[in-house]
């Protein structure tokens, strides 16, 4: 009589973790105020799903087919990983719901459906990569393209198929395709040209490279074939990183599955093509994370390759160095990652890394602090994209609880921004507007350095932290409404979407340059940003969601500590250092600003399957 209950009691469970799991997949948040619409259970997909998930869920509590041989650590890190996804997935909806809905109610569906869904799914991957990944491999031999490819000519065969995935967008955005920031680093050039002097609010080095070709390729008269330089030289970069990446693939032995799913990733994926042909320091900077990050895997897992010659040691100075003079939070990818390494190296080739180290740190602060001032770059003392989370924290705090701002509070707020305008404009997607309110800022000071706003910081932080005090879920909900978009699949790239498809930039239009795109070629330039609609396809579509990589380095890490595998878990602090920062970033869904992350995850791979190798006891 008890085992009937107890079995009657498993399957209502079973039912109703289907039934919330289904609701969790298919529920309407957005659209609706009212509850009970927005479980939207109504449906053939719906049906199909609960029907689906019932199967799952009693193979899994029932027949206990996939717990079978989970040992504790496995289950228990399984329902970390599931949490986490649950949280990330709820926070997202919480944004975008209906202000009617009582979604603290429906939360609690939300985590009951979530839960039991992704615990599923997790152990299922984690079992799959587990089988594979310790397999001891044997399977038919290669074909002699793939041969060719990946084992006798790495470099050279994935450089070329890279460069001609890359033709297509090389010929029709001929000679380049323009950003914002992009043309501002040029007139910063060429200021550096008429005035002698720029200031240092894009990384130098890339303004001095934009900017020099695109100035002499028009006094020389030169303006299309000069401006070109730049796509093919971050086309051949491109190629290059990924070249290394498959040489650390057969280093490790990997799957040649997922060697040629990697090579299709870099050179097919629309995002890395377009930006490739793009003037962004972004088109530069990931394709230095990586290659950066390759070295760290050489380190970390085959230290005697590593250190012999010396040749990956100098690789990782230079990339080391390069990586934080083409976007400026690069140098948080090094302080982050450089006393983990020294931790790691044992005797005394961690004397050798501490040199290398310290070398590498030299040479970014000699460049930042002597080399650029001497060629005219004066230095910001302070950059106020530093502080945008900050100021989109106060602009949320004067509509939440404009009772509570006192008047000495106000009054320094408005001195500093144009405080009524602030907290009308507050967009939690994109910083530039309140930022665009500061009265005093880089526009405004006096010799360009920002010093006034140095003398006010102090200041401006005691308003800040007194605020917190007072209502820190305000500022809690501010940061999670400006953020999620980096955890939240879910969530569409904001601004510039999937890439810049036009060269109608400042510099352009008010003549500051001859170069134009090739009219014949507009029709060409089209169907390639049709093919970037590939977004809004099934499975594909995540691959243009900045939240998706997050989950990626989530699980990732996750497995590596499942399997105890604690080194190599290491290989994934620059994606989690960029995706802190990502965090913080004036704009929320950023795909150019989440690029350093979604370039690791082939890499990340590499790191899961070396465990094949070990396996065979190759290591």
């Amino acid at each position: 009589m008890r085992s009937k209950r107890r079995a009657v009691i498993k399957e209502m469970a079973v039912l109703l973790s289907a039934v919330c799991s289904t609701v969790a997949l298919f529920g309407d948040v957005a659209s609706t105020g009212n509850l009970s619409m927005a479980l939207n259970g109504a449906g053939i997909p719906q049906l199909i799903a609960l029907a689906a998930l019932v199967c799952v869920y009693r193979r899994i509590w029932i027949r206990g087919d996939l717990r079978s041989g989970a040992d504790r650590r496995e289950r228990t890190g399984a329902c970390v990983i599931a949490l986490l996804f649950a949280c990330a997935m709820i926070i997202g909806k919480a944004q975008e719901a209906d202000a009617y809905l009582k979604f603290p109610l429906f939360a609690v569906l939300l985590l009951l459906g979530y839960l039991p869904l992704f615990y599923a799914v997790t152990v299922l991957l984690v079992r799959k990569l587990a089988d594979t990944a310790g397999s001891q491999g044997g399977g038919k031999a290669p074909s002699g393209l793939t041969r060719w490819l990946f084992e006798d000519h790495v470099i050279f065969g994935v450089m070329l198929v890279v460069f001609l995935c890359r033709l297509p967008y090389l010929t029709a955005f001929y000679p380049c395709s323009m950003s914002w920031d992009g043309g501002a680093q040029i007139c910063d050039f060429y200021s550096l040209y008429d005035s002698g002097a720029f200031y240092d609010h894009h990384p130098p080095l890339v303004s001095f490279l934009y900017g020099a070709v695109a100035l002499y390729s028009r006094e020389w008269g030169i303006p299309n074939a000069g401006m070109f330089v730049i796509p093919l030289l971050q086309t051949c970069l491109s190629a290059f990183a990924a070249a290394q990446v498959c040489v650390l693939f057969r280093e490790f032995r990997t799957p040649y599955w997922i060697r040629w799913a990697g090579l299709a990733y870099y050179g097919l994926f629309t995002v890395w093509c377009i930006f490739d042909v793009t003037y962004i320091k972004d088109s530069i900077y990931w394709q230095f994370s990586l290659l950066y990050a390759v070295e760290m895997v050489w380190c970390i897992a085959r230290q005697e390759a590593f250190f012999a010659g010396r040749r990956h040691l100098l690789r990782m100075v230079v990339y080391g160095v390069l990586m934080t003079q083409t976007r400026n939070n690069g140098i948080f990818v090094l302080l982050f990652t450089v006393p983990v390494l020294a931790v790691m190296i044992p005797g005394k080739k961690r004397g050798w890394y501490l040199g290398s180290a310290a070398a590498m740190l030299a040479s970014v602060f000699l460049l930042n602090n002597a080399v650029y001032p001497a060629l005219g770059v004066v230095r910001l003392e302070v950059k106020e994209d530093t502080y945008c989370i900050l100021f989109q924290q106060t602009a949320k705090y004067g509509q939440d609880h404009p009772e509570d701002v006192t008047q000495e509070e106000r009054d320094f707020l408005d001195r500093m921004f144009d405080y009524d305008e602030l907290v009308k404009v507050y967009n939690p997607q994109l910083a530039d507007w309140v930022k665009n309110c500061l009265r005093i800022c880089e526009a405004t000071s006096a010799d360009g350095t920002n010093a006034e706003f140095a003398r006010i910081r102090n200041e401006y932080f005691k308003v800040w932290f007194a605020q917190f005090m007072r209502h820190p879920l305000s500022y809690v909900n501010t940061f999670l409404e400006c953020s999620y978009g980096y955890y939240y699949p879910e969530a569409r790239p904001y601004k510039e979407g999937t890439g810049f498809y036009e060269m109608d930039r400042n510099m352009f239009t008010e003549g500051m340059h001859p170069a134009r795109q090739i009219e014949a070629f507009a029709p060409l330039r089209f169907l390639l940003e049709q093919v970037s609609k590939f977004e809004y396809l099934p499975g594909i579509g995540l691959l243009y969601r900045c939240g998706f990589y997050t989950w990626c380095v989530v699980f990732a890490v996750g497995y590596l500590l499942i399997r105890k595998r604690y080194r190599e878990t290491a290989a994934a602090l620059p994606a989690v250092v960029n995706i802190l920062v990502c965090l913080i970033s004036p704009v929320n869904t950023c795909i150019r600003y989440a690029m350093p992350v979604m370039c690791l995850i082939p890499l990340l791979f590499a790191v899961i399957y070396n465990e094949r190798i070990r396996s065979n006891g190759q290591q």
